[in-house]
């Protein structure tokens, strides 16, 4: 009895896909997810992994040898313009400042004694002149002797060369004061330097001195970000560059941007290539490309983020899915168009795509009906019922 019932339920669930079918072959064959050929765009694009960057910092180095005594700032902190970042300290420097101003000194102290001795001298020789001028008259009238003239004669010429000694010590005098003022001026400049202040508003991006460190000329103090002032630098692939181009438009995506994409475009293209290991191993030759960062806030210097340069794109042209679209074992291209529900296999001459469309320029036309999935191994004139499916839609 059981067996009787086994065997006639095997026979309803035939029965039932018998039924299946031919209601499927009255409405119109197999089911098959398809769709309109419309117009679109398709748009090439280079994409690769880039880094965020400041457009603008600074690197600012020690000028001279010195020790370092305060770091009040720390790595990423915002920071003013004119804000200290490092104070050194050069104890030779404070010797010297002190010997230069004690030379200063020493000048300006010999300057007005030199001038108080020429205005001295020139008084005595504005009264050597004066009696010349008198014994002479006295001279000539006979009053007096020959030797009183050449006396007062020889009184002024003296009194003259002192006046040219004294005006030649004071020359000395003022050149030595003036040598002093502008040594000591420099050192000034030089002791100023040893408090180490921001250039800018920005981000403190490297600090990579810390107190009681003795640093010598040109050694890396701190690297300050400008706010404000970001770019993306991404190392594009030589074989990919060939149209990339200055001002292209490029979408910027990253995790921390969730679901948001920043538009920015080519600002730069280094000029060679730079060979760059890969994380495989591989050595690649990559060039540099700046790429403008709108909204600077949303990211910060060092986050990773993911570019797509549009190189190339195509407006109002007929698109289909690119998974529609097969090549043949003759390399042609074809799809499964739908003609009165019944499969045609048609030819297609295709032009741009990207990862996601492909460009039809002669075979179709706008409203043919297109298998989705041109792998589908259907045969010509097989009945098909087309199955539009909208969120998969183009």
């Amino acid at each position: 009895m059981k067996r009787k019932k086994k065997v006639y339920l095997i026979g309803v669930i035939v029965l039932a896909g018998l039924a299946a079918l031919a209601l499927r072959l009255l409405w119109g064959g197999q089911e098959v997810e398809a769709l309109q050929v419309q117009l679109g765009s398709v748009t090439r694009t280079v994409t690769d992994s880039g880094y965020v960057q400041p457009a603008a910092d600074f690197n600012i180095h020690a000028t001279q040898s010195a020790r370092v005594t305060e770091v009040p700032v720390e790595t990423g902190q915002s920071i003013q313009e004119g804000q200290t970042l490092v104070v050194l300290e050069n104890l030779d420097l404070s010797v010297q400042i002190s010997d230069v101003r004690s030379q200063l000194s020493q000048a300006q102290t010999a300057a007005v004694s030199a001038r108080a001795a020429l205005e001295r001298t020139r008084l005595e020789l504005e009264d050597a002149g004066k009696n010349l001028n008198r014994v002479r008259e006295l001279y000539g009238a006979g009053a007096v002797s020959r030797a009183e003239y050449e006396s007062a004669v020889l009184q002024e010429e003296t009194c003259r060369q002192n006046l040219n000694e004294q005006s030649a010590r004071l020359d000395s005098a003022l050149v030595q004061e003036a040598g002093s003022r502008e040594s000591l001026r420099q050192l000034d400049a030089k002791e100023r330097q040893l408090v180490v202040k921001s250039p800018a508003e920005g981000i403190v991006l490297n600090l990579p001195v810390k107190r009681e460190e003795v640093v010598s000329p040109m050694t890396l103090l701190a690297s300050v970000a400008v706010t404000g002032q970001l770019e993306v630098k991404a190392d594009i692939l030589s074989d990919d560059l060939g149209e990339v181009r200055l001002g292209q438009k490029t979408t910027i995506s990253a995790p921390v941007l969730g679901q948001k994409i920043l538009l920015g475009q080519v600002k730069k293209i280094y000029p060679r290539a730079e060979e760059k290991q890969s994380a495989l191993g591989v050595i690649q030759r990559r060039v540099p490309v700046i790429i403008t960062l709108p909204e600077p806030d949303l990211l910060k210097p060092g986050y990773e983020v993911r570019v797509a340069i549009e190189t190339l794109s195509r407006q109002e042209v007929l698109v289909l899915p690119r998974e529609a679209v097969r090549t043949t074992g003759e390399g042609q291209r074809e799809v499964t168009v739908v003609v009165k529900g019944q499969v045609e296999h048609r030819p297609v001459q295709t032009g741009l795509s990207d990862q996601v469309y492909i460009e039809i320029k002669d075979g179709l036309e706008a409203g043919d009906v297109v298998v989705r999935d041109g792998g589908l191994e259907l045969k010509k004139r097989t009945k098909v019922k087309p199955v539009f499916n909208d969120k998969r839609g183009i």
